[in-house]
């Protein structure tokens, strides 16, 4: 995994990106959900980042925006060549580390119910299922939420 980097999403990056979001989104149009992933690198620039192999491809991608004490992980995507090789780790476990500098509490995330073999990955990082949403990506499109309690940050 040594050849495996982590840095900040770049506008050039934005349709491999758009590609890979469609594997976390299976209910999005590639086109129209650009202009989140767009509107997202805009609003948190610094939350959103990639991961790229020794080619300098982009094989996974994270985002998330922060409100108040409590984040939402906007998505998060590798490549299907490159799942089950720690990308998505590193991949969350740098926008968690993020997250913490921002004094972030808790950390929210909404898992498409056809993703849902994603949430075992989720937990591995403590996260805990605490609801579901009908109809939150759209008609019939219902979402699993999980959240995060970043304890560190207790009374600090």
């Amino acid at each position: 995994m040594s050849n495996i980097k982590i840095r900040q999403m770049r506008i050039e990056d934005i349709e491999k990106v758009a590609e890979l979001a469609m594997l976390a989104n299976p209910f999005a149009e590639k086109e129209a959900y650009k202009k989140h992933l767009i509107e997202e690198l805009r609003l948190s620039p610094e939350l959103s980042i990639v991961a790229v192999n020794n080619k300098n491809e982009v094989i996974g991608y994270a985002q998330a925006d922060v409100r108040g004490e409590m984040a939402v992980l906007e998505d998060i995507a590798v490549s299907e060549n490159w799942q089950r090789k720690g990308v998505g780790r590193k991949l969350l476990e740098k926008e968690i580390e993020m997250l913490k500098e921002k004094e972030v509490k808790i950390v929210r995330a909404e898992v498409h119910y056809k993703c849902a073999e994603a949430i075992p990955f989720y937990y591995k990082f403590g996260f805990r299922i605490s609801g579901f949403e009908q109809d939150y990506f759209g008609i019939g499109q219902d979402a699993i939420i999980l959240k995060l309690e970043l304890r560190e940050n207790e009374g600090s």
